[in-house]
């Protein structure tokens, strides 16, 4: 309706946009300020949805209106004083509309979406400058909101709806929680605690069985048993509701004073419960012959119970900024100090080394840092586990729980283990104590990570999922040095090492993707601070075998003849995820040693591809050593290793080619094979042109130390360059990219991320392709512009513009690339001015349609007479000629100047919103 009154002078560019997303920000011009900051105008609004809320169709559309309006910025406010005055009538109409009806199904998301609107759109000066009983009243009803719709989503999912209304309006509610409490600094001291307990509270309530809490409990209070069933199709819960546990476990931290001791009592209580219900299912199960006779249901709800409190627990006291150093959360850091007058030392140490004992036996117990009691109830949980695997009750434990367990570890550990107190500006004297360097907490830490971590690859080898969280918790414990150091003083770390290298049970039953990510983790470990003997030791007891065993295997006379036994493709396969994860293992202080020691490999799996040519999951893995060593050590490789690695890549390239020349896949499933290896082969390439955009190398340093050794080979051939690698690379794979194989999407964006960065970083070599290839790869921009998604018609509008700039350069005329970017200026005009497109590309689109307009100037003016020709309605004809002069009246005439380039940008942007929905074709 906003929509429609508002079209004639906005434009049909809002409409296109509308129609092709629920949550429109609306920016109008000064002309409407009279009408749309009129009170009775929203007033409106709100009595026409009161009216037709009853029909779920046109109350969907006016929530939508009221979101518009929730989103209104820009010169429409003449002052703040004008933005005040709005807000307050819209959050005054809102709460009056909210308080006097009882919310539809239909109406949770339009009422989310306008609350997310008016928190993310008005400055937080506008916010706090309502008035406070007004403000108060907001941040109440948004509480009360939260805590309902989270009890409605919860409920969703027990019945399995298929239109998940209240979880998408619960999303957005917390996240608006999120913007608000980042912000925290800007509002009344402590405004939002009470807030942030209700809805924490609400929260746990929901993920706890009855009758503490409410999960798979109908409407009606009747327990569902469905669920179960239904979650073994979902991806892991810590990945499918991240952003809701990123958001409650903020709201946590903001009331630490509540939230931290809540979890704790109630991880503590049910770990005891869980105690107790194992002890007694073992006593039933050494009295009855018949292991189907255990009841489950108990069992099972504790579990549920645990897995909820640990991931909630882990989103509070961690975060996991990927590549950051990760760092104490300040509202965890400042709970822990204001409290450290009350807490007893001693007491807070016993609890934490002594998990096999219940926290409330020991004397002194509430004197304790509840930051590491919260810890230490983890830790009891994990030994009441182990001390079951022990017991032989592992077929009674939930391989869930022990995934939570050691995701937890590996969060807390990145965070707290050998806490920095360089990085903080005040430190919490009970958790440098406990965690600190050089104390006896680290170091008996450590030491019951590393335990737990043999214990569970003993253990649940056959439990995939949880055997690679564990190896990613023991890379955590190696990938710092600090940490590594204890480590490898531990015996344990010694024994793993030499039970892995020498390929012994039950390592050797561990999933592919888990022995790579352990040989990660053990070589990581090997750069640790040792004495030299006790370096090489490791090496010889880690490295050694591998190489030997590999070396012995193929240099056999038959071993053509035996290459496809079953014990020999296993130790292949194995030798080869080693090396993926040895390549993983990189860091800039290892990547000299490293580098030696994968090179000398590298050549033998070339020597792999032609025995294993005719079986596709080895000659996949070949290849994908290759894209681990570009990808982890290209970027600190100086020239010479450098080009080292370019030979040796163009050299598998090159076996791949002759391989695979004019071969026929007769099979099913063979295109599915071609996929993964040409997907293999682009990421290769991309690895190798990314030098071009990160370069940490010391390149002064890596000649001297190879200079002797590689003066011969530059003089007797000419080196090999990435451009030579990525262009032979460019020669296999254009051929074979059907438009079949661009329907699998993580192919398609690699492809088109290939062909945009060759463009980027070496478009003089584009005219210089053959002509069949140079014609594919132009029709791979055009379809990918025009039939793809959003992102590769990204990709394609970016690969555009150094294509212009190169031809522009040579200043040639009837080049086919030249002719190329001729047509692409008609296909990008036609996306900008007469069909619908996604506003995010606009950028991308914008940049590339300049270019094209500079390099052919007079074929846009003649696309813009011919559209302008075709026009009938006087009006429109003289707002697009008026739009058209406007768009280049900074440019004229357009050249390749980065100021013009940014006005035209900027006067593009208005040309859109102008007039970009006039002519738009559907």
């Amino acid at each position: 309706m906003l929509l429609a009154l508002t079209s004639g002078s906005l434009g049909r560019h809002y409409i296109a946009m509308f129609e092709s997303t629920q949550n429109v920000m609306l920016k109008p011009t000064e002309t409407w300020r009279e009408a749309l900051l009129d009170t009775r105008i929203m007033d409106l609004f709100f009595t026409v949805h009161r009216k037709i809320r009853e029909d779920s169709d046109m109350a969907q559309d006016s929530l939508q209106c009221l979101a518009q309006l929730a989103s209104m910025h820009g010169p429409i406010f003449p002052d703040e004083s004008a933005q005040v005055s709005y807000l307050a009538h819209l959050v005054e109409g809102l709460l009056s509309m909210i308080n006097g009806i009882e919310i539809e199904d239909s109406e949770a998301v339009g009422i989310s979406n306008i609350i997310s609107n008016l928190i993310s759109t008005f400055p937080r000066s506008i916010l706090t400058a309502l008035p406070s009983e007004l403000f108060t009243s907001f941040i109440n009803c948004l509480t009360i909101l939260t805590c309902s719709f989270g009890r409605s989503a919860a409920l969703e999912e027990v019945l399995d709806k298929d239109d998940m209304v209240y979880m998408e309006a619960y999303d957005k509610l917390l996240e608006s929680w999120l913007t608000l409490v980042q912000d925290d600094e800007h509002f009344p001291r402590g405004c939002f605690v009470q807030p942030a307990i209700q809805v924490f509270n609400s929260y746990i309530q929901c993920h706890l069985a009855a009758p503490d809490g409410t999960r798979n409990l109908t409407a009606n209070g009747v327990a569902s048993h469905e669920e179960d069933e239904i979650n073994e199709l979902q991806e892991d819960d810590r990945e499918l509701f991240s952003d809701q546990l990123a958001s409650i476990s903020m709201l946590g931290r903001i009331a630490a004073n509540h939230c931290i001791p809540l979890l704790t009592s109630l991880l503590e209580e049910r770990v005891t419960r869980l105690h107790g219900q194992l002890q007694r299912t073992q006593q039933h199960l050494m009295n009855s012959s018949d292991p189907g006779s255990v009841d489950r249901k108990v069992l099972d709800d504790l579990y549920e119970d645990i897995h909820w409190l640990i991931l909630v627990s882990g989103y509070l006291l961690a975060d996991d900024p990927q590549g950051e150093t990760a760092l104490i959360p300040a509202e965890v850091m400042e709970y822990s100090i204001n409290h450290s007058t009350e807490v007893d030392i001693n007491t807070t140490l016993q609890i934490l080394g002594s998990p096999g004992e219940k926290a409330s036996s020991i004397p002194g117990c509430n004197r304790t840092d509840s930051v590491i009691r919260l810890l230490s109830a983890v830790l009891r949980t994990s030994e009441v586990e182990s001390r079951a695997t022990r017991a032989s009750l592992t077929e009674l434990l939930s391989p869930q729980m022990g995934k939570d367990i050691v995701w937890f570890l590996r969060r807390w550990a990145k965070t707290y283990l050998l806490v920095d107190e360089k990085l903080y500006g005040q430190i919490s004297i009970p958790l440098s104590t406990a965690f600190g360097a050089d104390t006896e907490g680290a170091q008996w830490i450590v030491g019951y990570l590393l335990e737990k971590v043999i214990n569970n690859l003993s253990v649940w080898s056959s439990e995939p999922e949880l055997a690679n969280d564990t190896v990613e918790l023991l890379v955590c414990l190696v990938e710092k040095r600090e940490r590594a150091n204890i480590v490898v003083q531990c015996e344990n770390w010694w024994n793993l090492a030499k039970q892995f290298a020498t390929r012994s049970p039950p390592l050797d039953l561990l999933s592919s993707s888990v022995q790579r990510t352990l040989m990660k983790a053990l070589v990581l470990g090997g750069f640790a601070h040792m004495d030299s003997d006790t370096k090489l030791q490791y090496w010889t007891e880690v490295l050694h075998p591998l190489q030997q065993r590999f070396l012995n295997l193929i240099n056999q006379e038959n071993f053509p003849q035996i290459c496809q036994e079953e014990n020999v493709k296993r130790e292949i396969v194995a030798t080869l995820e080693a090396l993926c994860g040895i390549a993983e293992a990189t860091q800039i202080d290892n990547v000299s040693s490293l580098f030696s020691f994968l090179m000398d490999f590298l050549s033998s799996c070339i020597g792999l591809m032609e025995v294993y040519r005719n079986t596709p999951e080895t000659v996949n893995l070949i290849i994908e050593v290759f894209v681990e060593v570009a990808h982890k050590q290209i970027c600190y490789l100086g020239e010479s290793k450098s080009m080292k690695l370019y030979e040796v890549c163009l050299t598998l390239l090159q076996v791949y080619s002759k391989n695979n020349l004019g071969r026929k896949r007769a099979d099913v499933a063979a295109e599915e094979d071609q996929y993964q290896d040409l997907l293999l082969i682009m990421e290769l390439l991309t690895n190798l042109l990314s030098k071009e955009f990160i370069d940490f190398s010391d390149t002064g340093v890596d000649d001297d130390v190879f200079r002797g050794q590689e003066q011969s080979s530059g003089a007797t051939g000419r080196s090999v360059s990435a451009a030579d690698v990525v262009l032979f690379g460019v020669n296999i794979i254009l051929p074979l990219m059907s438009q079949d194989l661009l329907k699998f999407p993580s192919l398609c964006n690699q492809y088109y991320k290939l062909i945009t960065f060759i463009c980027e970083i070496f478009p003089e070599k584009i005219p210089q392709l053959p002509e069949e290839l140079f014609k594919s790869l132009m029709y791979s921009l055009e379809l990918g512009m025009t039939s793809m998604s959003s992102e590769v018609s990204q990709l394609c509008l970016e690969a555009l513009s150094p294509l212009a700039e190169q031809c522009a350069k040579t200043h040639e005329k009837d080049t086919p690339l030249f002719i190329a970017t001729r047509h692409f200026l008609k296909l990008v005009f036609d996306m900008l001015v007469l069909q619908r497109h996604n506003t995010e590309i606009t950028v991308a689109a914008g940049e590339a349609f300049y270019t094209l307009v500079c390099l052919h100037q007079a074929e846009y003016q003649e696309l813009v007479e011919s559209l302008l020709a075709t026009q009938r309605d006087a009006v429109v004809y003289q707002r697009l000629a008026d739009a058209f002069n406007k768009l280049t009246a900074s440019s004229t005439p357009p050249s390749m100047d980065r100021k013009q380039k940014v006005a035209f940008l900027k006067s593009l942007e208005e040309f859109v919103s102008s007039v970009g929905g006039l002519l738009c074709v559907k």
